[in-house]
């Protein structure tokens, strides 16, 4: 029943029930009238809300088809889904020194009588870090490999890799000014290490989700595409076909995020990149915007199955 009608029968459903005459059951029509109006009106609304919970049910189970589950940073509170292909990479072991707290007191005397390398300098190499580039990737949380169908020649499909890296100003806690720069400082870094020049119309501002009934806060990012023209030796023999990087830069309070995609240009729409890349972006989340010193590197979680 529509909101019109209901408003109809509201004005002359009261006057029928003083006037209508008694039915041998004990109602009367005017009463029968109020009745239906009742539950004609309210069957709207519960339609209206079996409708929106219906929408929404088909919202989370397009992302639960799609992405894995949420996959969390623990010390910069900074979460993602990330898409049903991609696998998280191993990080770097846990600092001994962190981990155990059994030689604390003797660790403070040497400490104070030596002046040696910090625990930031004696921390092991990132195995995550990309060894196809020329420069380490900044304040790298997480990252994640897929092996993915390439069209190429002739139509032929092939196997290439792709990467999604989570990067975070949180290491530059210390520096506000450095920290402010994050997002710019480290597309420079990029695209120069990539021989591509930059250009304003590069960029475009875009907030997700942008698909309707995501029932998801809306994420605003800056979205830059590089692609170089020619690869190195190392990115050669990663990829060995033309490919893009794309850039997501999301800021919340002092905290400033990148997402770096490295996925090969020709990809096969197999791969439902169309789809998963914006439903991952969208379920971006950090929980305190507050930018503060993590104490440990981007860690394990249990969100995206199987690590390389």
């Amino acid at each position: 029943m529509r909101m019109a009608e209901c408003r109809v029968l509201a004005a002359a459903a009261p006057r029928a029930a003083l006037h209508a005459p008694a039915r041998p059951w004990g109602f009367s029509w005017g009463a029968l009238l109020l009745l239906l109006w009742g539950v004609g009106c309210g069957s709207e609304d519960y339609q209206d809300r079996l409708d929106t919970t219906s929408r929404y049910f088909a919202s989370l189970e397009l992302q639960d088809n799609n992405l894995h589950g949420a996959w969390n940073d623990p010390a910069t509170t900074i979460s993602l889904r990330v898409p049903k292909q991609f696998a998280e990479l191993s990080g770097p072991p846990a600092n001994p020194s962190e981990s155990s707290g059994t030689s604390a007191a003797s660790g403070e005397n040497a400490s104070t009588e030596t002046d040696g390398p910090s625990d930031e300098d004696e921390l092991p190499p990132d195995p995550r870090q990309p060894g196809y580039l020329t420069i380490p990737l900044p304040g790298l949380r997480g990252a994640f490999r897929a092996a993915v169908s390439v069209v190429g020649e002739n139509g032929r499909s092939a196997t290439g890799a792709g990467y999604l890296y989570v990067l975070s100003n949180h290491h530059l806690a210390g520096n506000p000014e450095m920290a402010a720069r994050f997002q710019s400082d480290t597309l420079s870094e990029l695209a120069a290490a990539l021989g591509v020049s930059l250009k304003p119309e590069d960029s475009r501002e875009i907030t997700l989700p942008q698909r309707p009934d995501a029932f998801l806060k809306p994420v605003p990012y800056t979205e830059v595409e590089l692609e170089p023209e020619e690869q190195p030796d190392e990115m050669a023999r990663e990829f060995g076909v033309a490919t893009r990087f794309s850039l997501y830069s999301h800021s919340e309070g002092e905290v400033q995020v990148l997402l770096l995609w490295v996925l090969p240009r020709d990809l096969d729409t197999a791969e439902k990149m169309s789809v998963r890349r914006p439903l991952c972006l969208e379920s971006l989340r950090i929980e305190q915007p507050q930018l503060l010193l993590p104490k440990e590197p981007g860690q394990m979680s249990s969100g995206s199955s199987g690590a390389f």
